[in-house]
């Protein structure tokens, strides 16, 4: 086998050394050095990765903080807004006398010690759970005042509230002399003197149950208004039809002086169960009278 020699000559010395090898061990050694050099270019080469990775990866949990900063200033502000929009639903009970349902908002658990503990994100995913929740029941709430309000609003629709046309009172409710045969005699309704052709309008929400012609009341119309109803007699022109739908104020008909009267006049009255009450018990101060 071949040997090869290494001749060391020390500085200022006249006596070389030399080392003789083998080429074994020529092999040997090289392979031990190159296995040496390529660890540490890949041990620096993983340094100088890592250095760019972790910059990388600062930069970014810094921008990601900052995100997270603003959208927990968005959930407190939106959780402010929830709690103003609680206030005005049980105002909103109170104002319409509706029972208030008895609603638990508490979110609780042993999972929120560990939100606190845990990284901002999980937080925020926990508070968004809770006003997703607390939405919810709000929405049901509101839709159970609805359906009560709702059906209250048919109601008041539907029940006579208005001056059905401009003008003074001539005749009240009740007994009075008879203009006509100076008797006393029940006045079932409420006398309204105006111009020829004033328009008078429905009271409230309903359905034309006849126009026409009676005896005694002339031209004269009369709605249903489903609870009530609500008779316009003496009309110089009927404006409607049997079994026309009516919304409050639409004109009916104008004033005039068909039938058995001694002037120009509306006779107006209002029936609950085909009896006559007083009709100035279902009309409103003049100031929300129509036009």
């Amino acid at each position: 086998m071949k040997r090869y020699s290494i001749i060391i000559v020390p500085d200022g010395s006249d006596n070389p050394m030399k080392i003789w090898l083998s080429g074994k061990w020529i092999v040997l050694l090289s392979i031990v050095l190159f296995v040496f050099i390529s660890i540490n270019v890949v041990f620096l080469s993983w340094n100088i990765i890592s250095s760019f990775d972790s910059e990388t990866v600062r930069r970014e949990n810094k921008i990601l903080r900052e995100s997270l900063s603003i959208t927990q200033a968005r959930m407190d502000s939106l959780a402010g807004l929830f709690q103003i929009l609680a206030q005005k639903n049980r105002l909103l009970y109170t104002i319409s006398d509706v029972p208030e349902p008895e609603i638990e908002y508490a979110v609780g658990g042993p999972q929120i010690a560990d939100y606190e503990k845990n990284f901002s994100l999980n937080k925020l995913a926990f508070q968004i759970d809770s006003l997703l929740f607390v939405a919810r029941q709000e929405l049901a709430s509101m839709d159970s005042v609805n359906i009560v309000l709702s059906q209250r609003e048919k109601i008041l629709r539907h029940t006579p509230s208005i001056k059905p046309m401009r003008g003074f009172y001539s005749s009240g409710f009740g007994k009075r002399l008879d203009p006509l045969t100076g008797t006393w005699r029940m006045h079932e309704g409420l006398d309204i003197c105006a111009p020829k052709g004033t328009p008078v309008r429905s009271a409230a929400d309903g359905r034309v149950k006849f126009a026409g012609w009676r005896s005694g009341f002339g031209k004269m119309v009369i709605i249903d208004h489903i609870w009530f109803e609500t008779r316009y007699a003496h009309l110089n022109e009927i404006k409607v039809k049997r079994g026309q739908k009516i919304t409050r104020g639409d004109v009916v008909g104008t004033c005039g002086r068909t039938g058995r009267t001694t002037g120009v006049h509306l006779h107006y009255e209002v029936r609950i169960a085909g009896k006559p009450v007083n009709p100035r018990d279902y009309i409103l101060p003049q100031s929300v009278c129509v036009d």
